[in-house]
C-alpha cells in the first residue's frame, strides 16, 4: 500500500492586489483592450470636457489625467439609460463648487468641506450630466452621438457596472485637483468591444493596396550638357550656367529610366506630362 502524497500547491510571493483576476463574462472578447482605448481616445480629444466647461460655465481648467478603475466602490449620482447601455456621472464637491460660484455668482463658503446640497447644485448636475455622458459617449462611440438619453432610472435598479473613467483636473481656485467620474455598464462595455472588433479588419489593408501606396520617389533629368574638366574644375559658387531645357525628360527610379516626360505650366507651377513608355511589351 502506497502512502497517500498530498496534493502540492504554488506558493508565489506576488501580491494579490497586483494579480488580474479575470471574469467569465471578459473571455474570448476584447476587454483587455478597453482600458487603452478610452485612454488613447481621451487623450486624443483632451479639450472636449474643458470646453464643455469653458463655454458653458466660463471655468478654465486642465485635464491633468484619465484614471480608468475597474474595482471601485464609489456611487453614480446620477444615471441614465441609453441605446448602448447605461452610464452613469459623479463629479467632486470642490468642482462643483467653483462651477456653482461661476455659473450662479455668489462666493463658496469657506472652511466648511461638506457643504449640504443645494437645489441650484441638485440642478446643475442633472443638465451637466446629461451633457457629459452625450460628450464622452459620442467620443468613445467613433464620433456616432446617443439618440436618446433617460434619466428616469430606478434608485432600487441594480446595475453592474464595468469601468469607471476618471477624468482628472487641475488649475482650480480652491488649489486641489478634482474628478469628473463616468460610469459605464457591462452593456455600454460590450458596445465598446463590438466597436473595437469592427476596427481590427479595418485597420489591415490588402497586400496589393499597401503596395500600392508605398511612397516613390521619382527623379527627373531636366537638363544635361557636356562640359571639358577643366571647365568644371573652374567653377565657383555662384557661377551662372547658360543651359537650355530637354524638351523630352528623362524620369528615374534608382537611376532605372521609367519613362520620358514634357515640361508643362500651369499657374505658376511646374508639372510633368508623361510622353510614352520605355518599357518593352
Amino acid at each position: 500500500m502506497t502512502p497517500h502524497t498530498p496534493r502540492t500547491k504554488v506558493h508565489h510571493s506576488v501580491p494579490a492586489e497586483v494579480l488580474t483576476f479575470l471574469k467569465p463574462e471578459k473571455l474570448g472578447r476584447h476587454y483587455h483592450k478597453v482600458p487603452g482605448y478610452i485612454k488613447s481616445v481621451t487623450n486624443k480629444y483632451a479639450r472636449v470636457i474643458p470646453d464643455y466647461f469653458l463655454s458653458q460655465y466660463r471655468i478654465n481648467s486642465n485635464l491633468q489625467q484619465v484614471r480608468i478603475h475597474e474595482h471601485f466602490t464609489r456611487a453614480a449620482d446620477c444615471r441614465y439609460h441609453t441605446e448602448i447601455g447605461t452610464l452613469g456621472f459623479s463629479i467632486d464637491r470642490p468642482l462643483v463648487a467653483e462651477l456653482l460660484e461661476r455659473y450662479y455668482g455668489g462666493i463658496s463658503p469657506t472652511g466648511q468641506n461638506d457643504p449640504p446640497v443645494s437645489a441650484s447644485e441638485t440642478r446643475l448636475l442633472a443638465r451637466m450630466g446629461i451633457d457629459l455622458c452625450q460628450l464622452c459617449a459620442q467620443m468613445l462611440n467613433g464620433g456616432l452621438p446617443l439618440e436618446h438619453i433617460d434619466d428616469a432610472v430606478s434608485t432600487y435598479e441594480e446595475i453592474h457596472w464595468g469601468y469607471c473613467v476618471e477624468f482628472v483636473f487641475g488649475d482650480l481656485e480652491a488649489g486641489v485637483d478634482a474628478s469628473v467620474h463616468l460610469f459605464l455598464d457591462t452593456h455600454a462595455v460590450d458596445e465598446l468591444t463590438r466597436h473595437l472588433s469592427e476596427l481590427a479588419p479595418a485597420t489591415a489593408a490588402p497586400d496589393e493596396q499597401r503596395i500600392s501606396q508605398l511612397p516613390v520617389r521619382l527623379d527627373c533629368v531636366l537638363v544635361r550638357m557636356q562640359m571639358p574638366l577643366a571647365s568644371v574644375l573652374a567653377l565657383n559658387v555662384d557661377d551662372i550656367v547658360m543651359v537650355r531645357l530637354l524638351e523630352r525628360c528623362e524620369v528615374h527610379i534608382k537611376q532605372q529610366k521609367l519613362f520620358y516626360a514634357t515640361l508643362a505650366e500651369d499657374d505658376g507651377a511646374l508639372y510633368l506630362t508623361s510622353l510614352d513608355s520605355v518599357k518593352s511589351p
